[in-house]
């Protein structure tokens, strides 16, 4: 091969490089030294704008912790269940005393002794739970502060060691009675709002808020 030759090859090689170069250039931009990662759910949560919620803090009345007891589980036999059995009771003693006053028996007396049983077990129904939730009220009314947060997503209850809280999250129920507001969750525990505590300027946000996230609770 003459000089001539690989002169002409050495410029056609030259000339290649120099395209494949400017090739390169147009599609690479130029770099500026930075560096990028993908970043984890963990470091993304750094990031999350906090929840905007309502701080209440107040002491529940006795009379109030009474109405709480009352719409709670303690006491099963009340409300309608109350009513239809006093009434079955009821018509259970007049039947009783009828006989007993009508009827010629030497069994008649027991008749008398029933009546009186079934005007008895209505008296438990309907006293002897009055006293016994009047007695628990008083002894729960001891002062203590009751504070709170409620957020969109959930409700934080008290603090420190002490502290729960309730998920908005459509598993808890609700309940509306005697301007209070209570909330029964899934593992037997509730929460009670007295609506006096709450300004009027957010009442209906944060009834909002309750209510969105639970279900209404069916009462026997």
């Amino acid at each position: 091969m003459s000089d001539d030759d690989n002169l002409t090859q050495e410029k056609e090689v030259t000339e290649i490089a120099d395209e494949l170069r400017n090739l390169e250039n147009e599609e690479n931009p130029e770099w500026d030294g930075s560096e990028a990662e993908f970043v984890s759910d963990d470091d993304a949560e750094e990031y999350e704008i906090p929840e905007t919620g309502f701080r209440l803090s107040y002491v529940l009345t006795k009379e109030e912790l009474y109405k709480c007891l009352y719409h709670s589980d303690i006491i099963k036999t009340k409300g309608k269940r109350a009513a239809i059995q006093s009434v079955f009771l009821g018509i259970a003693a007049v039947v009783f005393f009828v006989t007993y006053f009508t009827a010629k028996s030497q069994y008649n007396d027991y008749n008398l002794f029933f009546g009186i049983i079934c005007l008895a077990v209505i008296a438990m129904i309907w006293i002897v739970p009055h006293f016994y939730l009047k007695s628990m009220a008083k002894m729960m009314a001891d002062g203590k502060t009751v504070e709170a947060e409620i957020y969109p997503t959930h409700i934080d209850i008290g603090r420190n060691d002490g502290k729960w809280s309730i998920e908005l999250d459509g598993k808890s129920t609700i309940e509306e009675f005697d301007n209070i507001i209570m909330i029964f969750t899934e593992n037997d525990r509730a929460f009670a709002i007295p609506e006096r505590v709450i300004e009027p300027e957010v009442y209906n946000e944060i009834r909002a808020i309750l209510m969105s996230g639970t279900e209404p609770n069916e009462e026997e």
